[in-house]
């Protein structure tokens, strides 16, 4: 009785251990937007982006800085005076201790500053859009290698049953061979069928273990251990006729790049304003000890401010602001040839995979009209062996027919799985909820 509730208890133990080793597609997911890398690197595109556009508000702002001068060693200008007499050498002095409070505000700057806000605002709203959709083609990524990784799982368990039932048949070979039943042709036969079916289950293993890791590099881990738990979706028709109807939306991507390219473009008006003059408010305000050396002594400050009017006008600058002003006009036209190719590429896979679609889908309903016969005709030859009208052999083929009906159809299904999430990744629609 102990020996049972022992047994009982690993057992549970077990079975619980394996449960909290599986993980689903939600999962999957949810972890997919916690720790993927690429999320996380356009989370903090848009946070810079979203800094570069504050950092246009000095255009408007005033600016405010306060000093603190204190001469440790000094020797005074002079300047000659001339009183009537002979000329007088006065020293020009200097306060020892100054605090000196600077205000600046910009009044007029050809509307620079103008540009430069709504090019971080535009940037901003780029940087946003690309980042939901860079949410949103992750998501699709980690659903299609989860599917891929089952698919793989799938293949590998059909290939080790294909394994094990070739053993068996060789056994049975090589029992009906020294019953003086079989011959050395067929014990053969089945062996080199055997070694085939082995190597097919060492590729089978090695597809699924990459799969595994290709998965955790979408999630952003270095290794997944977990069996996946869920099954490959069937894709009804009724996604047939909102395909047939579907046209290339508007993808977050291809908005944030034109949103790029005229962010871009404001930039390049606003780096061509370098021959407007600039136009400023400045305040000064000095608190100063210019009659002795001490900086703690406050019967000795005075008291000085200056307010007034900046014009400044660049005439020349070394080409500077000519090179800048071509730069950004130079970029804002890479964007938009980037901009151009996305569209075309967005357009040819929207067709292909939408072709692509069909003809999985029409394939997987032929797949499994195919497992449906090669499952009878294994009926059939099992019963005419036993009549004696079918040999093993027939048996044996019969049963390699049925392994590659069901590989084809779970291939079938994965191929419609795929280009169903790459159309939607093409249209940057959601199709089809998976679970």
């Amino acid at each position: 009785m102990k020996k049972l509730v022992i047994c009982s208890s690993l057992f549970l133990a077990f079975a619980l251990t394996a449960h909290a080793e599986s993980v689903d597609l939600k999962t999957i997911l949810n972890e997919t937007s916690g720790n993927s890398p690429a999320v996380a690197k356009s989370k903090a595109s848009y946070d810079e982006a979203s800094w570069k556009k504050v950092e246009t508000f000095q255009g408007f702002l005033p600016s405010l800085s306060w000093s603190v001068n204190y001469l440790t060693n000094k020797r005074y200008m002079l300047v000659d005076v001339n009183l009537g007499g002979a000329p007088v050498s006065i020293a020009q002095v200097i306060p020892t201790t100054a605090y000196t409070l600077n205000a600046t505000l910009p009044l007029f700057d050809g509307f620079a500053s103008t540009n430069r806000f709504l090019a971080g605002k535009k940037l901003e709203s780029s940087a946003q859009h690309e980042h939901e959709w860079t949410q949103f083609s992750v998501k699709r990524q980690a659903t299609l290698q989860f599917y891929r990784t089952l698919a793989a799982q799938t293949l590998k368990d059909v290939a080790e049953q294909n394994l094990k039932t070739l053993n068996d048949h060789l056994k049975d070979a090589q029992a009906l061979k020294k019953a003086g039943i079989g011959t050395s042709y067929d014990v053969l036969r089945v062996e080199v069928q055997v070694s085939e079916a082995k190597s097919e289950t060492l590729n089978a293993n090695d597809n699924y273990e990459g799969a595994k890791l290709k998965l955790a590099e979408i999630i952003g881990k270095q290794n997944e251990i977990r069996d996946l738990q869920g099954k490959l979706p069937i894709i009804d028709d009724a996604v047939l006729t909102i395909i047939a109807a579907l046209k290339p939306g508007q993808r977050t991507d291809v908005l944030a790049l034109r949103e790029r390219a005229d962010s871009l473009h404001d930039l390049d008006a606003a780096a061509g304003r370098y021959w407007t003059p600039k136009l400023s408010a400045y305040g000064q305000y000095q608190y100063y000890n210019n009659i002795n050396d001490k900086f703690n002594d406050d019967a000795a400050y005075r008291e000085a401010y200056q307010v007034g009017l900046n014009l400044t006008w660049n005439l020349f600058d070394g080409m500077g602001s000519i090179a800048r002003a071509g730069q950004a006009s130079a970029q804002a036209a890479q964007v938009e040839q980037i901009l151009k190719m996305v569209q075309i590429k967005a357009n040819q896979d929207f067709e292909f995979w939408k072709r692509k679609f069909t003809y999985f889908k029409t394939v997987y309903t032929s797949r499994i009209v195919e497992v449906d016969k090669s499952s009878e005709a294994i009926r059939y030859a099992k019963a005419g062996r036993r009549a004696g009208t079918r040999t093993t052999t027939d048996l044996l083929d019969a049963e390699l027919d049925l392994f590659r009906s069901r590989a084809g159809q779970i291939n079938a299904q994965m191929g419609a799985i795929e280009a169903l999430i790459n159309l939607e990744l093409a249209s940057g629609q959601q199709l089809y909820q998976f679970n």
